[in-house]
């Protein structure tokens, strides 16, 4: 029996990111969770938006800013190591500064 699944080998940095540009790549889709990779383009902007369960951000390279709140009034920097939380239907926005490479969580419920 396999208890282990490779999910992916990931390489760090902004290959195919061009400049405003946002990739999003699905790692994983399962009932409980839901894990992808960002890779945001120098000055790209993910626009203001909410996820209808909690979430984690792991920046795994670049900066960056992470605006949260229904105004976006709260802000936290992004760089290489930053790692947030953010409670369910809390509005939020990523602006990426000389580009961003991230790991975003998504915690669903099991009912």
């Amino acid at each position: 029996m396999k208890n282990i699944k490779l999910i992916k080998d990931l390489e760090f940095g902004f290959s195919g990111a061009e400049d405003s540009a946002v990739t999003v790549d699905r790692l994983l889709d399962a009932p409980a969770r839901l894990v992808v990779e960002l890779k945001l383009g120098k000055n790209a902007v993910l626009k203001r938006h909410k996820a209808d369960v909690p979430i984690t951000v792991l920046c795994l390279a670049g900066s960056g800013q992470f605006n949260a709140g229904e105004e976006l009034e709260d802000s936290q920097e992004l760089q290489t190591g930053t790692f947030i939380t953010l409670e369910a239907d809390i509005y939020h926005e990523v602006t990426a500064a000389e580009g961003l490479h991230l790991i975003v969580s998504k915690f669903r419920s099991d009912n």
